[in-house]
């Protein structure tokens, strides 16, 4: 989540900066639950499309300096981008290892769940994006040229269906024969690391940058527009047949929605100040908040209420929040003085 440190940029991008930084607090009203009351449901699948655009900034900041590197120059950037990115994990995996260790239920379900939620699932709430971060640049900048450019997509559009199929469209895979039922092995989520398609569409834009800035804006906002109304359908299509699930990872059309969001945000030239502060928060915010959300619902929520009713999911939102900001304006602050908090964000 710190590669825009790591990236030379040839232009602003203040404007990834300001969304991540806004939508951190959206990411936030998904995993409080807000939004699985009956009233607000069918704003879920849009809050969807955030986590998407976030793969895409990651990819495009990434192979905007990686593509412009010589061949042997291109490895070692890749693997410094990797292990800042497991850094990153490692440390809020130690962090949240006693809440984890419980809430996965990591004594009883054994090493290869342990190893598998680490890998290809989620250990600590919400840390599968930067595994999956990590698994998706790889993949696409090993196999992403030469004879592999027509694999990768092939690959790419696989997994996508896999998690489609392990997520928002469970219900309707397990009635089919055709589709790989391989998911039904084990508990691990592991289809959700997979979000390739995302990041391979991400260095598409990087290959394609002048004739994306090019295009009309119009076009791509009406396009977008489309986009949100056919995901709009798709929900009600699930909601209005009992399938609806807060769960839900991704929905079909998140992949054309979420490239097309992502492209209006390029387009944008905007300035901001204290860019870099906001950076720095939002990969706080995503690290922090989802582990303080899970420990209010099971701790509070759960026991008192059973399930999340709308007045409470605000106040839930309203403590997570809080408790985020907090944790990561002392983390900011203090990262000066102890070394070791730099590798927070």
């Amino acid at each position: 989540m710190q590669e825009t440190n790591t990236v030379t940029r040839t232009k602003s991008y203040d404007s990834f900066d300001l969304f991540k930084f806004i939508v951190s607090f959206m990411v936030m009203i998904v995993h409080t639950r807000i939004l699985g009351d009956s009233k607000f449901h069918v704003l879920h699948p849009w809050c969807r499309i955030l986590i998407p655009v976030y793969f895409m900034i990651s990819s495009f900041l990434f192979f905007s300096k990686y593509d412009r590197l010589p061949d042997g120059k291109k490895n070692a950037y890749l693997w410094k981008f990797v292990k800042r990115d497991l850094i990153l994990y490692l440390f809020w995996f130690i962090v949240f290892l006693p809440f984890t260790i419980v809430y996965r239920d990591y004594f009883h379900k054994g090493i290869v769940f342990f190893f598998g939620t680490i890998l290809v699932g989620s250990s600590f709430p919400a840390s599968w994006y930067l595994m999956a971060l990590a698994i998706g640049i790889i993949f696409v900048a090993k196999l992403d040229r030469g004879a592999g450019k027509y694999i990768v997509p092939v690959l790419a559009f696989l997994f996508f269906f896999l998690c489609l199929g392990q997520n928002t469209w469970r219900v309707l895979a397990d009635k089919t024969s055709f589709l790989p039922k391989i998911y039904k092995a084990t508990e691990i989520s592991y289809s959700a690391s997979f979000f390739i398609a995302i990041i391979w569409m991400g260095r598409l834009f990087v290959k394609f940058r002048n004739r994306v800035l090019a295009a009309d804006t119009r076009f791509v906002a009406a396009a977008f527009v489309g986009s949100l109304i056919l995901l709009f359908f798709e929900d009600k299509w699930l909601y209005d047949r009992g399938l609806f699930t807060m769960n839900n990872d991704v929905y079909f059309f998140c992949l054309a929605a979420g490239p097309l969001f992502f492209w209006l945000i390029l387009k944008m030239d905007i300035h901001v100040p204290y860019t870099k502060t906001m950076r720095s928060m939002s990969t706080l915010i995503y690290c922090i908040h989802a582990s303080i959300a899970e420990l209010l619902r099971v701790y509070v929520v759960m026991p008192k209420l059973g399930e999340y009713e709308l007045p409470w999911s605000i106040l839930c939102f309203a403590v997570t929040a809080a408790v985020t900001l907090l944790l990561g304006w002392l983390i900011l602050k203090y990262s000066n003085k102890i070394k070791i908090l730099r590798y927070a964000y």
